[in-house]
């Protein structure tokens, strides 16, 4: 009897996909590792293999960010540009290098798909370029997948700035250091001459030392000023409340402006009420605010002018205002005279970075205050007021933890 043999078919299992070069050299990034094999298989397929010298430029600032891009070898300085004022000369500043395994250009995932920095080869650099299109069908075809690649691109960006922030914060406190101590000796031997310790001196003389003093005076400012920009935070700031005096405050904030008045022949004037309701304030920040305030109104206003510091209590707030009868700000850059080194079209040629505004905005804003400009602030004058509003209701960081448990 002849013996029927039966192919029996065997069980099915889920198709596997097999791992291509690409793919495997795909898993190697942090950006991409882990993400479904199929996801992978499908980037191998889109990618793109360019290949550049050094000292060339992959993508530019500004520019439609049409690809993300992984580096295979070679290293890429992220760049960005500066600008002291607007017609200050335009430079490109660092903020990172990256090498084999680390994605760039993110902005191909993120509207208005635009690169917010120029990436610049170190060395010669070979990587593959991600169409922003396949990206953008990628993450609409596997959800999951596409919000765990935004995930990590917002992981990989904060970890980057939080090392960049450390970095440049760590550079310029020794910077910082190493210039303001020569700077504090020459202040020194000035007021050592000024007092009359070193021999008799001219007015003449006087008047050209004081200028000198207070020219170091500004530079040690700015160089303060460029420290605390990158290392402000607001919860540094919270951290250092405490029961403070207003009347205090606005006194010792006078002082520290007086001699730069005096130079110019400006007037000082004070307005408010004999005593202010204590408040919850960090003490050396919010003097900060009042005579980077004050010092400014001095800068920008003619000789033999008035500057008026004015402070007053309503509904809860404590506000305060610096006037002035200086040329004014123009109209069209009052949005953005708080942003970080802007500086006014119509003050070029006098110094400064353009940051005493911003680092202002910054404290009033971890005291959960408001300030505003008005330039001009009296009909057929000119002359800047800029108000200043702190709550009166702040409470300590110890009662504030124990008001959340």
């Amino acid at each position: 009897m002849a013996t029927c043999r039966v192919n029996r078919a065997k069980p099915w299992r889920p198709l596997k996909w097999k791992m291509t070069p690409t793919t495997e050299t795909l898993e190697r990034f942090e950006l991409l590792s882990g993400l479904p094999t199929e996801v992978l298989d499908f980037i191998a397929q889109k990618t793109l293999d360019k290949n550049y010298k050094e000292g060339e430029l992959i993508f530019s600032e500004g520019a439609n960010a049409d690809y993300l891009y992984l580096i295979l070898s070679g290293k890429v300085s992220l760049e960005m540009k500066v600008q002291l004022g607007q017609t200050g000369t335009v430079r490109r500043a660092t903020i990172g290098v990256i090498g084999p395994w680390h994605a760039m250009g993110w902005s191909s995932l993120v509207y208005p798909y635009e690169y917010t920095a120029s990436g610049v080869c170190l060395q010669d650099t070979k990587v593959l370029a991600i169409p922003k299109e396949d990206l953008r069908f990628l993450i609409s075809q596997y959800p999951e997948a596409g919000c765990d690649l935004m995930e990590r691109v917002a992981s990989i960006t904060r970890a980057r700035l939080f090392s960049a922030t450390s970095t440049l914060t760590y550079f310029l406190s020794i910077v910082s250091h190493e210039l303001k101590r020569p700077i504090a000796a020459v202040e020194n031997y000035l007021q050592i001459t000024l007092g009359g310790y070193a021999g008799d001196i001219s007015d003449k003389q006087r008047r050209l030392l004081e200028r000198s003093a207070l020219r170091l005076s500004d530079l040690r400012s700015l160089i303060s000023d460029i420290l605390d920009f990158a290392r402000m935070q607001p919860e540094q700031i919270c951290a250092d409340f405490e029961i403070v005096d207003p009347m205090e405050i606005g006194a010792e904030a006078i002082e520290e402006v007086r001699l730069a008045a005096t130079q110019k022949n400006i007037r000082l004037k004070a307005i408010g009420p004999s005593e202010y309701t204590p408040i919850v304030a960090a003490r050396r920040r919010l003097r900060q605010v009042i005579s980077n305030l004050l010092a400014n109104a001095i800068k920008f206003s003619p000789e033999e002018s008035t500057v008026t510091l004015s402070a007053h209590e309503d509904s809860g707030m404590l506000v305060v205002e610096v006037l002035d009868e200086g040329l004014g700000i123009p109209a069209k850059d009052q949005p953005h005279i708080f942003d970080d080194f802007y500086r006014a079209g119509n003050v070029e040629e006098i110094s400064g970075a353009g940051l005493g505004l911003s680092i202002a905005k910054k404290i009033v804003n971890a005291h959960e205050g408001q300030i505003e400009v008005q330039s001009p602030y009296e009909s057929g004058k000119s002359g800047t007021k800029v108000t200043v509003r702190i709550p009166q209701t702040l409470t300590l960081p110890g009662d504030r933890g124990a008001n959340t448990q």
